[in-house]
């Protein structure tokens, strides 16, 4: 016959859990420098292939150096006040805006190299970004276009530069959700 659990050693075990402590991370503003970090990195890896490699940004990556700058901004909100329920709300919708619309550009832009046509590439010199913002024009440096979608010469073991941004706008999504659950495990224990 299995033994019966204790309640309280069900509670004991929760609040010990990874998820706890990944809450606890959280109410941190070192975490939340840390993931502007990784945003900010990727931002200057992406003016590194434009201004170093000299590798022209077509309009799906000037789409997703949009996403990258949204994922940036969200921790500054939520590193205001870590443990206020009004910051980390706005936050984590950013991080989830910006990690769902890269991903969307991304794998749109694995569809474009699969189908690369220099003389029927379907982008746009003027790219729509979301409200009609004019950010081509107001950095230019940034946000214009200058290359073809679809047109691929790099790789990094073995994945290209699509495959590796859906990568990484996964990460930050599967990130996003494991703060999210760990918040509202340690929501609900609290009032157990």
């Amino acid at each position: 016959m299995a033994a019966e659990q204790n309640p309280n050693s069900l509670f004991q075990r929760l609040k010990d859990s990874p998820l706890q402590t990944i809450h606890g991370w959280q109410s941190l503003r070192v975490t939340w420098l840390i993931m502007f970090a990784t945003a900010l990195f990727l931002e200057l890896c992406a003016l590194g292939f434009q201004y170093i490699l000299h590798m022209d940004p077509c309009e799906r990556c000037v789409y997703q150096r949009l996403a990258v700058l949204v994922l940036m901004f969200a921790p500054l909100v939520i590193i205001i006040s870590p443990s206020h329920l009004v910051f980390r709300i706005t936050g984590y919708t950013l991080w989830i805006a910006g990690a769902l619309y890269g991903l969307k550009e991304a794998i749109a832009q694995m569809a474009d190299y699969a189908e690369f046509n220099p003389f029927t590439s379907s982008c746009s010199f003027r790219p729509t970004f979301p409200f009609d913002l004019p950010l081509y024009e107001w950095w230019p440096a940034m946000f214009m276009p200058t290359g073809l979608c679809g047109a691929d010469d790099w790789t990094l073991l073995t994945l290209n530069m699509a495959e590796w941004m859906v990568v990484i706008f996964s990460i930050y999504l599967l990130a996003a959700a494991t703060c999210i659950i760990s918040s509202l495990g340690s929501t609900l224990l609290k009032k157990s």
